[in-house]
């Protein structure tokens, strides 16, 4: 399947993205029949396998995601929202409800979309109303929400600026848009590949379509008029590459890779991991980019 299709850069938007772009029936098949055997065998969403093994490892992981990247989320929505009594959440791409869960503990209402009837029934467990598809939120849904999370969804979707416009319609003027991505063909992404031979392992065909890093999704936001509040990067996981511990094919090391990197995050204090990681996103650093944003005013146009 790889041979059918490379990476170019979209002309309208600038980031990276396949062509040809993959049918919606290639993506379902690849769902229906792949996806899980990946996700299981490490190949896809680290962080969702690690939190559906169940077990110690995923009360490990929520632990570190509630005290890092979802706690940063939950605090920078509530220092712009600190005016609201009642903050409503739309989790795009909700799945099991995890981070719904964590954001309903820290006083939010929390709304999901999902499309995947396993991954929705336990959010639902949770107590989220969770939709199937966006247009379903758009015609059943009469509220407005304060905030709106894509976590790992814009990377997956055929065609994020027209998501992002539907989105775009259930949300006030002083709501926060969060998305999280993937930040690839990154400096240090690239001069790993270099230096151990490799090919971009983090091209994964067919269902990452969408190849973004800092410059090129804060140039989207901006295009599609939102203006950036806040931004932070992650751990770079490719030094670990550069240190000699070779991950890539080798889920064991990984495996380390990560506990090294949550055992580093959870010794920091909290601002000082935030102050180094707004550092990163600045330099166009981490594994992961985190924006948030808002809707632009009249003024900033």
């Amino acid at each position: 399947m790889k041979g059918q299709y490379k990476v170019i850069v979209d002309p309208r938007w600038g980031y990276r993205r396949l062509d040809p772009l993959p049918t919606a029936e290639e993506l379902d098949r690849f769902y229906r029949e792949q996806y899980y055997d990946l996700l299981a065998a490490g190949g896809r969403a680290p962080e969702l396998r690690r939190l559906m093994q169940g077990g110690e490892e995923a009360q490990l992981e929520l632990l570190w995601l509630s005290k890092t990247m979802w706690r940063d989320i939950r605090d920078v929505l509530d220092q712009h929202m600190s005016h609201k009594q009642e903050r409503l959440l739309l989790d795009v791409g909700c799945g099991p409800g995890y981070f719904g869960r964590y954001m309903q503990e820290g006083g939010w209402h929390v709304v999901g979309i999902e499309p995947s009837r396993d991954a929705a029934e336990i959010a639902r467990s949770f107590g989220i109303l969770v939709y199937d598809s966006v247009e379903q939120c758009l015609d059943q849904e009469k509220r407005r929400f304060d905030a709106v999370t894509f976590l790992n969804v814009l990377e997956h979707v055929l065609d994020p600026a027209s998501l992002l416009e539907r989105i775009r319609l259930l949300m006030e003027k002083q709501s926060i848009l969060v998305c999280r991505v993937p930040n690839d063909f990154s400096a240090i992404q690239e001069c790993a590949a270099d230096k151990l031979g490799l090919e971009p392992w983090w091209i994964a065909i067919p269902d990452h379509i969408n190849y973004f890093n800092f410059e090129s999704l804060v140039r989207f936001l901006e295009q599609l008029n939102f203006e950036i509040v806040e931004m932070f990067g992650d751990f770079p996981m490719e030094m670990f590459l550069l240190f000699g511990d070779i991950y890539v094919g080798n889920p064991e090391i990984g495996s380390q890779c990560h506990k090294k990197r949550v055992a580093f995050e959870l010794s920091l204090p909290v601002e000082v991991r935030r102050n180094l990681y707004r550092c990163f996103a600045k330099n166009g650093l981490g594994r992961d980019c985190l924006v948030f944003a808002r809707p632009a005013s009249s003024e900033h146009l």
